[in-house]
C-alpha cells in the first residue's frame, strides 16, 4: 500500500493555502478591501465617570472594529469561491480535465467546509467579546460603588450569572427582561453547540427555528451564513447600547 509522509501532505496543504491566497489577494484588491474604514469608538461620547458608559466604551471598542472582521472574511471567502471557478473555467476552455476537476472540487470543498467553519468561528468570537464586555460591566460596578459582592461569587455561570449580579447586586432590573435577551441567549446557546457538539443540535430545535437559525434536517448540524451572522452580530450590539446604560 502506498503511502505518503506527513511532510508531503503538508506540502500540498500549503501550496493549496498559497493558490487560494494569491487568488484572494488578486480579487480583493479589485475592490479596494484594503481601502474600506474601520470604525472604533470616541471616547467623547461616553461619560468615563459611570461604570455602564465605560463598559460600553470598552465593548465598542471590541465589537466596532469585528464588524470590519466579519465584512473582510466575506470579501476574502467570495475572492477564493470566484477564482476557483474562474480557474474550472479557464481549464475547461483549454481541455485541461485534471485542472478543471481539481478547482471544481476545491471550489465545493471551500463553499461547503470553509465557509461554515469561518462563520463558526466568527461566532464563537462574537459571544467570547459579549461575555467578557457584560462580565467587564459587572466588574466595573464593584469597583467604582465599592460593592461588597464580585460577580464570581454568585452561583452559576456566562450571562444568566452576570445578569444576576446586575439585578441582585447592582440593582439593575430589566437586564433580561430587554427584547432581545432571548434572541441572545440563543446565539449564546448556538456558540455553545460549536464548542461543545461540533456544530449539532440534539434538543430544542424550536428556539432555534424561532429565530432562523438554520440548521441541516440529515445530521442538524448548525448552517450558518453571512447574512446570520451579520444578523446577531447587530443584535448583540444593540442589546448592549441599551442595556449598559440602565440605570440602577
Amino acid at each position: 500500500m502506498l503511502a505518503f509522509s506527513n511532510d508531503y501532505y503538508g506540502m500540498i496543504f500549503r501550496a493549496t493555502q498559497s493558490v487560494e491566497l494569491f487568488c484572494a489577494y488578486n480579487n480583493m484588491t479589485k475592490i479596494y478591501s484594503l481601502n474600506s474604514d474601520v470604525k472604533f469608538p470616541d471616547m467623547e461620547h461616553y461619560d468615563m465617570g459611570k461604570a455602564s458608559d465605560m463598559a460600553l466604551y470598552l465593548a465598542h471598542c471590541d465589537f466596532y472594529p469585528f464588524r470590519s472582521v466579519i465584512e473582510n472574511n466575506k470579501i476574502a471567502l467570495d475572492a477564493i469561491d470566484e477564482s476557483y471557478r474562474n480557474l474550472a473555467e479557464e481549464a475547461r476552455l483549454k481541455n485541461d480535465f485534471f485542472t478543471e476537476q481539481w478547482a471544481m472540487t476545491s471550489g465545493t470543498l471551500h463553499s461547503c467546509r470553509v465557509d461554515l467553519l469561518t462563520q463558526y468561528s466568527l461566532l464563537l468570537t462574537m459571544v467570547s467579546l459579549l461575555e467578557e464586555a457584560v462580565n467587564t460591566l459587572c466588574r466595573l460596578y464593584h469597583n467604582i460603588n465599592h460593592l461588597d459582592k464580585e460577580v464570581k461569587d454568585i452561583k452559576g455561570s456566562g450571562l444568566e450569572r452576570a445578569a444576576k449580579y446586575l439585578k441582585d447586586v447592582v440593582g439593575i432590573d430589566g437586564f433580561t427582561a430587554d427584547k432581545q435577551w432571548e434572541y441572545i441567549t440563543v446565539i449564546r446557546d448556538a456558540r455553545n453547540m460549536v464548542v461543545h457538539n461540533g456544530g449539532r443540535i440534539y434538543k430544542e430545535f424550536d428556539k432555534y427555528d424561532k429565530f432562523k437559525i438554520g440548521y441541516r434536517e440529515e445530521d442538524h448540524q448548525l448552517y450558518l451564513e453571512y447574512n446570520d451572522i451579520v444578523k446577531m452580530y447587530d443584535a448583540i450590539l444593540d442589546f448592549m447600547d441599551r442595556t449598559f446604560r440602565i440605570i440602577p
